[in-house]
Formats: C-alpha cells, sequence, structure tokens
C-alpha cells in the first residue's frame, strides 16, 4: 500500500496571505485543499481594492476623465461636440466615475476568472490529471492577490504625489504623449500590464500548476505563456477590433 499524504491544516486567511506572499507553493497546496474554503478573502479584496483605490482618488479621476472627454470633443464637428457634451459631463461626474468604475470592475474581474479557470482547467486536464474544480478555483483566487495589492501600491504614489500614474507598467515606452493616440495603440495598451505585479502573477500561476496541476517544469512553462498570451490578447480586443474592421 502507498502512503498518502494528509490533507493540509486550515489555517486563517491572514496566514495563508502571509504565505502567498513568503511561501507561496505551501499556501497555493494549502488554499487549494478540498477542505479549506478560503477563497473569499482574495476575491473580496480583488473587488474592494480597485473601488476603494478610485474612491480616495477620485478628484483626480474626475480631472483626468474630463481632460480626455475634452480631448474627445475637439475632435468632433460642433454639431458631435454639442450632441455628446451633455452625456459626457454626465458620465464624468463624480458618483456616476465611481459606479461605472465598480460595474466595470465586477465584471472584468468575473471574466478574467472565468477565463484562467477555463484555461487552468483544461490545461491541467491535457497535460496532467483530472483536478476539482473548487480546488483550481481556490488557488486561482489567491493567485489574484498581486492584483488586488496592485492598487494599493498606486494609490500610495497617488495619494503622496497628488497625481495619477500617467504611463502604468511599461508603457512610457510606447507613449506618443497624445492621450487619443495611446489608446488607440495596442502596444501602449500591452505595456500597461507588464509590471511587476503581473509577474508575481505568472510566477503564481506557474506555481499553481506545479504544485495544484501536478505538471512537469516544461508543461507548466507552456502552459504559463499560453496562459498569458491569451489574457494579454483578449484585453487587446477593443484596441485591436477597430483596427481589422478598418475603424482605427
Amino acid at each position: 500500500m502507498t502512503a498518502t499524504s494528509p490533507a493540509p491544516k486550515p489555517a486563517h486567511f491572514l496566514i495563508n496571505f502571509r504565505d502567498i506572499i513568503a511561501a507561496p507553493r505551501q499556501a497555493l497546496k494549502r488554499v487549494s485543499s478540498v477542505q479549506v474554503h478560503s477563497w473569499w478573502f482574495p476575491v473580496l479584496l480583488s473587488l474592494l481594492t480597485p473601488i476603494l483605490h478610485v474612491g480616495l482618488t477620485l478628484d483626480l479621476q474626475v480631472a483626468r476623465a474630463k481632460k480626455i472627454a475634452a480631448l474627445q470633443l475637439s475632435n468632433m464637428t460642433p454639431e458631435q461636440a454639442e450632441a455628446a457634451r451633455n452625456a459626457i459631463e454626465r458620465m464624468t461626474q463624480p458618483t456616476t466615475l465611481l459606479m461605472t468604475h465598480a460595474v466595470q470592475t465586477v465584471l472584468g474581474l468575473a471574466f478574467a476568472w472565468a477565463l484562467a479557470m477555463l484555461i487552468l482547467y483544461f490545461s491541467i486536464a491535457l497535460f496532467g490529471t483530472a483536478i476539482k474544480t473548487n480546488s483550481l478555483w481556490a488557488a486561482v483566487a489567491w493567485a489574484w492577490i498581486p492584483f488586488a495589492l496592485r492598487p494599493i501600491a498606486q494609490l500610495i504614489f497617488n495619494l503622496y504625489s497628488g497625481t495619477l500614474i500617467r504611463y502604468p507598467g511599461l508603457s512610457y515606452f510606447f507613449a506618443s504623449g497624445k492621450i487619443a493616440d495611446d489608446q488607440k495603440n495596442p502596444l501602449f495598451i500591452a505595456a500597461t500590464h507588464l509590471d511587476l505585479f503581473t509577474l508575481w502573477h505568472l510566477v503564481l500561476i506557474f506555481l499553481l500548476l506545479r504544485t495544484v496541476g501536478k505538471l512537469g517544469r516544461g508543461s507548466s512553462f507552456f502552459v504559463t505563456g499560453l496562459y498569458a498570451f491569451i489574457q494579454l490578447g483578449v484585453r487587446l480586443l477593443p484596441t485591436l477590433i477597430p483596427k481589422w474592421l478598418g475603424m482605427g
């Protein structure tokens, strides 16, 4: 008879939070245990911190939104600008801006998590063995901790400097200095997602595949690369589709 290793003992969510930073292998193995249901903490943190970031920098967010709106109006004909001005003014109101961001955060995270689950579940089934959905979901939720902490780091910078980050990630190297043009540039949009928090997340996905999915090192590297490519590609679709249709 072969001895089976005992299931990891449940731990307080703050211990899991500490270990996802200091000992991610052990943390992912623990939280993916079917006896442990600790996914609520990273999910709640991932939902709240982006909304908190916008709420505490609302004046700066409104000022930027109005600046972008003014640039958009300047590129319209007088008739188009007059028709769009009232709608734009409503959208740049603080309450509307905050509520819009909250809805976008919830829907965006739900979609990103669903996509992550699909990619990882079928990749593990293809390259490894079957995995329970609730085990994978718990590990995915905790692998999102870097993205939950990113708004906190941005908030610290915003409050200290009194400004928003104009060029997040590596986007500075692809910026033209014109907001409207940059938002249509796929390289600029892609570079905004390239930072240490994204790298940390991908490391956690790799470790997830190794410890939870039981994949080999080569398969884990391949699936992590595929995962990163698909996730980034989906985020670029709103920029790429108008170019493919000749509208960009």
